[in-house]
């Protein structure tokens, strides 16, 4: 007989991949794969946010939109110590943080007790080839044991002490200084989901994507490590992706698309492999690092171990005419804003 937590679980991964029968979750046998590559393949600079100034960023990385990793800007955080996994645990134990949409586009939330018993303490997360991720935009607006209706209803209420304890999270990190002039701030109540708090085991993660509307990105990484791959913007999806896939599940990618990528039957002339020619870039971020992400950058992230971390969308004067048309063709209330 299966136990309250069991049955929960079961429920909560039917409802975010339908796709699957909860005993196909670890068919791949992912959990006996290694993710990890080489330190050599991880050619992305690093700089020190105290020693590259506002301006030096904009000029080597943002305007020509390259990414780059940023270590430093986690100095003073208060998450540094108030998110890790066990405070996180104490603090919002029956916190309701979103893992994902049904069939019919409503969120699947899970009481973070319940996730992180999946995740460190069960060993079924361990076993599943792409695990459950929470990847939250409102956690900035909830509290403890919060639904989607009590969110609505403080916000129409305005409980002044309902509204502390929501921006418990969101004081306890500070945007870096590069990304702070985030011009999507002047849209107003009109602004799309922008920020996420991510928390995931191994092998979970996002499949390739392109931020949406031109925006740009940065991903801060507080525990654990993550592994990415990125595109130029000129790459088409199709030539990163291929037909048949069984899902878009970042691990799935990994496994069955990298190393077509890098097969020496792709090999050319110039003695690169078709990844090399695609201009791909792989990042180990590790704890402390932040990810510029430049908009229209193809990107796709899978975590090594337990990570916890955050991540903003943004959009700067540099990258403000690609934002503006996009989100003047497919939001013009918007970007009347802008």
């Amino acid at each position: 007989k299966q136990s309250r937590y069991e049955r929960r679980i079961r429920r909560w991964k039917r409802d975010a991949r339908s796709e699957l029968d909860s005993r196909d979750w670890g068919k791949g046998n992912f959990a006996r794969l290694n993710f990890c590559i080489p330190d050599y393949l991880d050619c992305t600079e690093r700089i020190d946010i105290d020693k590259v100034s506002d301006k030096e960023f904009i000029e080597r990385f943002e305007r020509h939109g390259i990414p780059v990793v940023i270590t430093g800007a986690t100095r003073g955080w208060n998450a540094d110590d108030n998110w890790s996994p066990q405070r996180l645990l104490d603090r919002f134990y029956n916190e309701k943080f979103k893992v994902g949409e049904d069939d019919d586009g409503k969120s699947v939330h899970v009481p973070f007790s319940y996730f992180m018993n999946y995740c460190l303490a069960s060993g079924d997360a361990e076993k599943d080839d792409s695990p459950l991720y929470i990847f939250d935009p409102n956690f900035g607006d909830r509290s403890r044991n919060n639904t989607a209706d009590d969110i609505k209803r403080k916000k129409k209420s305005g409980n002044e002490n309902e509204k502390k304890k929501e921006e418990q999270m969101l004081a306890d990190y500070i945007i870096p200084r590069y990304f702070r002039d985030d011009l999507f701030q002047y849209t107003g109540s009109r602004r799309p989901p922008h920020r996420w708090v991510v928390i995931g085991p191994k092998r979970s993660g996002t499949g390739i994507h392109i931020d949406p509307l031109g925006t740009s990105a940065w991903n801060t990484l507080l525990t654990g490590h993550k592994r990415w791959a990125l595109f130029p913007p000129e790459i088409p999806k199709n030539l990163v992706t291929m037909r048949g896939l069984p899902d878009h599940e970042a691990a799935t990618w990994f496994v069955m698309v990298y190393p077509r990528l890098h097969d020496r039957s792709t090999i050319d002339h110039t003695g690169k492999t078709l990844a090399e020619r695609l201009g791909i870039i792989n990042i180990i971020q590790r704890p402390g690092e932040t990810v510029f992400v430049p908009g229209g950058w193809h990107h796709l992230v899978i975590n090594l171990d337990f990570t916890v971390g955050v991540t903003q969308n943004f959009c700067s004067v540099a990258s403000w005419e690609t934002v503006w048309l996009k989100t003047r063709n497919s939001r013009p209330k918007m970007g009347e804003r802008l």
